[in-house]
């Protein structure tokens, strides 16, 4: 009779290790991409593990992998479940859904992570070419768009500086900020169209226009349209974009600044995880008032980015960026620069209906031209801070709120200000 109790207490710990150490070595597979393999394993434990969110997920890639799609959705399907806010599932699920022939299923996913702003762009692409795929099956192709409304307080609309400064041998009095309130508009439309050339091309068209109309400083409104096409290929492992711009600016409803740029990008996948992005960019910028032709510049800028996924609902994302402009003619001392930048992304989908995103940045920027009036080479340093949230409404509909902090140091006192931002806006797409 002691040895039957004995059993019966050792025995369940005894399934609960081997299950244990069949989880182990299903996982250790699915981390050499030995799918086959995993999928055997999760198959024989994964109805004693229903409600653990990992295993599923990895048992319903393991079966996407390995093309047991109907297993690889209810695996999704109990993921999303028991985690409504895991963004890479859906991924998975919509993947899914179009490997199974369900178009419109998979269509509705996909742009269910499409009307999260948090996305990176680069993972927003990727659902882009993903749509367009599921729209040539559907014989069309995929068009949607996405408007933003917002009330905006600045505190320093002007840039103006920080104290007094010294000029030409005279202490001159600080540039007094100005502030207000404004209304602030952006809308923008995609249409992206698979080639099916070798299946890995497709053809984007992005267009933008962005407004903001000052309460009470009209001069500062401003006006700003651009067209982005670019050519996609789309490989496994990376994907190549060619982005050509065409850009026009108004300022105080009169035309200012319009610039023409070619930017080829490519972003490598070292793993499920791991990104990284790079691209370079030259940009020509044409003033468009005469008394500013001075200002005219060629601009070249070289990037390169690390993307952390760190959960299915979070990621971070550094950026270097070098950046060199120089004039095309005359003698202004402010367009001929050096600059470097450093920046980082941090954003968490952290509840079905709430997220949060924090941004921040160092510049060093190094004028070119010595000033006789300051008496030595302009040089500023920056940093910039934005704190933002967002609270979705219905699927489409989202209200979001930030706050962005700038401050730049010159060793032209002129030119050191800080500013406060804060908006209030609804986010939309269609």
């Amino acid at each position: 009779m002691k040895i039957f109790i004995i059993i019966i207490l050792i025995f369940p710990i005894y399934l609960f290790s081997a299950q244990t150490d069949s989880y182990l070595e299903a996982l250790k597979y699915y981390q050499k991409k030995d799918f086959k393999s995993s999928y055997a394993i999760f198959k024989k434990i994964y109805l004693e593990h229903l409600t653990d969110v990992k295993l599923n997920f990895y048992f319903g890639r393991s079966a996407y992998e390995t093309g047991h799609y109907r297993a690889a959705l209810s695996a999704f399907e109990r993921v999303g479940i028991l985690d409504e806010t895991s963004i890479r599932n859906k991924l998975e699920m919509a993947r899914t859904y179009f490997m199974l022939k369900m178009y419109e299923d998979s269509e509705l996913a996909y742009r269910e992570v499409l009307e999260n702003p948090n996305i990176p762009d680069n993972i927003r692409t990727n659902i882009e070419l993903s749509l367009a795929k599921v729209s040539k099956v559907q014989k069309k192709s995929f068009t949607y768009a996405t408007v933003m409304l917002d009330y905006l307080y600045d505190s320093n609309i002007n840039y103006g500086s920080l104290g007094n400064y010294q000029y030409g041998g005279a202490i001159l009095g600080k540039i007094e900020s100005v502030s207000d309130t404004a209304i602030q508009a952006f809308a923008n439309i995609v249409n992206i169209y698979d080639i099916g050339y070798k299946n890995g091309f497709a053809i984007k068209n992005s267009f933008s226009i962005y407004s903001k109309d000052y309460i009470d400083y009209n001069a500062y409104n401003v006006l700003y349209l651009s067209y982005n096409p670019s050519l996609i290929y789309k490989e496994t492992l990376y994907t190549a974009e060619l982005v050509a711009g065409f850009d026009t600016m108004e300022l105080g409803k009169k035309k200012y600044l319009s610039s023409v740029s070619l930017k080829p990008r490519l972003e490598f996948n070292h793993s499920h995880t791991l990104r990284s992005i790079a691209h370079f960019k030259y940009q020509r910028k044409k003033f468009e008032r005469e008394a500013q032709q001075d200002l005219d510049s060629n601009r070249y800028e070289l990037s390169y980015g690390l993307q952390n996924i760190l959960t299915p609902r979070s990621f971070v994302q550094g950026n270097f960026i070098a950046l060199k402009e120089k004039k095309i003619r005359g003698t202004n001392l402010y367009v001929d620069f050096d600059e470097v930048k450093l920046n980082l992304t941090y954003a968490n989908q952290f509840t079905k209906k709430y997220s949060f995103n924090f941004y921040t940045e160092g510049r060093s920027r190094m004028y070119k031209d010595h000033s006789s009036g300051f008496g030595s080479v302009r040089d500023d340093l920056g940093i910039t801070g934005t704190v933002g949230l967002s609270m979705t409404i219905v699927p489409t509909l989202r209200v979001r709120f930030s706050n962005t902090y700038e401050y730049v140091n010159s060793n032209q006192d002129r030119f050191s200000y800080q500013k406060t931002t804060t908006l209030l806006g609804l986010n939309k797409t269609f």
